[in-house]
């Protein structure tokens, strides 16, 4: 990976010394490689029972009848829970981040009368094993009357479509909202050309490795709730469990020490989280659920659906005067903790210099499974949508694709940037990053040539895919507007101890984004000591500051932070108690191999571990300055921050069949100031990976007619695998962000954008001759046949 370092950002001027922008080994690798990690199954507690749920098979239908004496009857099985028992024990699942405008829908975690789509829990059944719950479900008797379904998001808004919640809407229309900025539809209808389309993004998994568990027990006599749960926001759960089970917030401990992937999809409390912590409360005894993965396809939130409705009009010399896009997401059968994607809107103008745009967001339910929060949560998408309708508009005006991208892209000078959905682009340098990909595969080159077959009859084509992505959040007072439950800060406590290192306490769990790491070398840098000594806890709401958690790769922006803060109050403090023991001023102090010493002078020197006893005993500190070495620090980002980036994919595409290789695939990507390069790459790759799936091959699909899942199991859906992962080559520029501590930007979900606009544009260079245009994923070889018959037929 070609990492460009710039230097000086927010760091101390000893680079030799430096730990932010090293690859030093991640904390976590020792214990997981070892086999030490710590999730959710791996917890078993004594007098255990297990949790299994009855689903319903129906997309719609209502629940006339629920019989579970027989089950209750089996030896083994302990109790038995319908959903009128679990209304009158619990409140409805609340809702992190609510759709803007949108009513509440109240979501119990049992249905009662009605339920909305496959695999809605029904009953819940606790046993002495797993597998006698699950033989019990097959002896309770629930009538259904299937009524009827819509799982099609054009049809559900169509006159005489069956309403999901009549009670609540008159429609399936959860909310609409606008964005917009100067006067987009008058340069539309100036424009010398105009291009409209709608893009169809298809629903996908997120896939994590460990799939959603949970494990409970109660103490009725201390009126605690201690959960271990496979969660990416330990303390975000640990408020909606409060308020579902009617108990005070400190009644509630939930721990993640280790999860396998979250993706988003881990985003708060679920009906089964509910349904193990009632279970455990009213038998007083250790209840644990792991999800099965044919549960996990029709009960776990899913991502993407959504089709755009995009139109770009410009110039005759190519430059682009408006946008204007009406997007639809398919919520599903309810609002999942994290609701539908919102970055659709935030980022569907890209990295152009467009005044005039609009767009309008749709929220929809159908009878399916409902979506939350996935990896990008809507900008792979809008992207998908914009860059391949950009490649359309270049080849109507005769332009180069990529002279299209140099022309309308902003600029350094540009930046800050404010987008019509009034998010702030801060600085950056887009332009060198598409430059950088056009280069690498010789795009020049490329265009000027004919699109000609080779000699294994398959033609090349080449193609680009600009974008960038927020992250973190703009303000709490920015989420208060659209009603979301938590905030945009992130917290920490660092704590001395007296072997000489440092505890470091997060709320923040740990599934595969490297947090421990970055976090221990941004403290260590910081504080001055040893990378090695710093140990981080994570993921324990007992025993980390209230805080956000990781999501919208936000949590090392925020974090920096606290982190910054936290150590160099303890920093501080240091220099005090040492100034004391060496009988000298703090500012001829500095610290170095794990001591403070003179400036100057090593030989006169105290260790950290010595100042540390000293602080932790309150023995041979300064008058007045008080016993104790630790702090706790809360930081909110002035500013989101963006990162940005090309992606140039190179294919070769057999015209007779449709079917196509990826012979190259190109990221050049910002990030700001990489804490770990190492990890970086780790990021962008297995984004790119998901980013790749979704595009190629990865889609749930719905039987029209029964509304049933089709390819709801690992035997059906496509995920790709090492062997079907093309060449990835990646290149990295820095600018550090200029809102953001050490000039930091989030990178987790980056990968996931470009990808399918990269391919799609691909496929569509290569078989320009034959009128080829593709709107909709995944991109398979069967959509791109059919696509060369509809161009030889127009």
């Amino acid at each position: 990976m070609n990492f460009q370092v710039t230097a000086g950002v927010d760091m101390p001027a000893d680079t030799d010394r430096a730990i932010i922008g090293r690859s030093v080994p991640r904390k976590e690798d020792d214990r997981l490689l070892r086999g030490g990690g710590l999730f959710a199954d791996d917890v078993s507690l004594a007098h255990q029972l297990e949790m299994a749920v009855a689903r319903c098979p129906f997309p719609h239908a209502r629940i006339l009848r629920v019989d579970t004496a027989a089950a209750e009857a089996l030896p083994g099985v302990v109790q038995v829970l319908d959903g009128r028992r679990v209304a009158e024990l619990s409140e409805p699942l609340t809702v992190l981040r609510p759709v803007p405008g949108a009513p509440s829908l109240p979501y119990y975690a049992l249905a009662r009368d009605r339920a909305t789509h496959e695999g809605q829990p029904v009953v819940s059944v606790v046993a002495v094993t797993r597998a006698i719950a699950e033989d019990a479900l097959e002896l309770i008797e629930i009538e259904y009357e299937p009524i009827p379904h819509v799982t099609d998001m054009t049809a559900t808004l169509e006159p005489g479509a069956p309403v999901l919640h009549p009670d609540v809407l008159e429609s399936n229309l959860m909310a609409s909202n606008v964005d917009r900025a100067g006067e987009p539809e008058a340069q539309r209808d100036a424009a010398h050309v105009v291009l409209a389309d709608r893009f169809v993004a298809n629903r996908v998994a997120p896939l994590p490795m460990e799939t959603r568990g949970i494990v409970v027990s109660w103490r009725a006599g201390a009126r605690a709730l201690d959960v271990r749960s496979s969660t990416q926001v330990p303390h975000l759960v640990r408020k909606q469990l409060a308020e579902s089970l009617r108990l005070d917030e400190s009644s509630i401990r939930v721990v993640a020490s280790d999860v396998g992937g979250a993706y988003g999809l881990k985003l708060g409390a679920f009906p089964e989280d509910i349904l193990a912590c009632l279970h455990a409360m009213l038998l007083e005894r250790p209840v644990k659920w792991i999800e099965d993965r044919m549960e996990y396809f029709r009960a776990s939130t899913h991502g993407r659906e959504a089709f755009h409705d995009m139109m770009i009009a410009a110039e005759k010399d190519g430059r682009i005067t408006s946008i204007m896009n009406e997007y639809t997401t398919d919520i599903g059968g309810w609002n999942s903790p994290f609701g539908s994607s919102q970055l659709s809107s935030v980022t569907f103008t890209g990295p152009y210099k467009v005044a005039d745009a609009q767009v309008k967001r749709n929220v929809v339910l159908t009878n399916k499974t409902p979506v939350g929060a996935y990896r990008g949560y809507g900008q792979p998408e809008v992207n998908f949508a914009r860059e391949v309708l950009l490649d359309r508009l270049a080849r109507r005006l005769n332009k180069s694709p990529l002279e299209m991208r140099r022309l309308n892209m902003l600029r350094p000078e540009d930046l800050p940037w404010t987008t019509p959905s009034r998010a702030i682009y801060d600085n950056g340098d887009y332009l060198r990053t598409l430059e950088m990909a056009a280069t690498a595969v010789d795009y020049e080159r490329h265009w000027a040539a004919s699109r000609k077959p080779r000699g294994d009859g398959r033609i090349v084509g080449i193609g680009l895919s600009s974008f960038v992505e927020r992250t973190g959040y703009a303000s709490a007072r920015f989420l208060a507007n659209r009603g979301s439950q938590f905030g945009a800060h992130e917290s920490v406590t660092l704590r001395v101890n007296r072997s000489g290192g440092v505890d470091l306490y997060t709320g923040v769990s740990t599934f595969g984004q490297g947090s421990e790491t970055a976090f221990a070398q941004i403290c260590a840098q910081v504080l001055g000591i040893d990378y090695d000594v710093v140990r981080v806890h994570a993921g324990d709401t007992g025993a980390s500051p209230l805080n956000t958690g990781a999501f919208a790769s936000r949590t090392l922006i925020a974090a920096a932070g606290a982190l910054k803060e936290a150590a160099e109050a303890i920093r501080d403090k240091v220099l005090v108690i040492a100034a004391m023991a060496l009988e000298a001023e703090t500012d001829a102090l500095e610290i170095r191999d794990m001591a403070v010493c003179l400036k100057g002078d090593q030989g006169r020197s105290i260790s950290f571990k010595d100042i540390f006893n000293r602080a932790i005993t309150g023995q041979g500190i300064p008058e007045g300055i008080a016993p104790g070495l630790e702090a706790t620090a809360h930081f909110e980002p002035r500013s989101a921050s963006f990162s940005f980036g090309t992606a140039a994919a190179v294919v070769a595409v057999e015209p007779a069949t449709g079917d196509f290789e990826i012979e190259r695939f190109v990221m050049v990507h910002d990030c700001g100031v990489p804490v770990n390069p190492l990890l970086v790459e780790g990021q962008v790759r297995g984004a790119l990976v998901q980013g790749l799936g979704a595009a190629l091959d990865e889609e749930l699909r719905y039987d029209p007619e029964t509304g049933q899942l089709m390819n709801g199991s690992m035997m059906d859906y496509f995920a790709p695998m090492a062997s079907d992962v093309p060449p990835i080559e990646l290149l990295h520029t820095e600018v550090p962000s200029d809102v953001t501590p050490f000039g930091v930007r989030g990178v987790g979900e980056v990968g996931t954008i470009p990808p399918a606009a990269a391919l799609t544009n691909a496929v569509c260079d290569a078989l320009v001759d034959f009128g080829v245009e593709i709107s909709q994923m995944p991109l398979t070889p069967e959509r791109i046949w059919r696509a060369i018959r509809a161009g030889a037929a127009s």
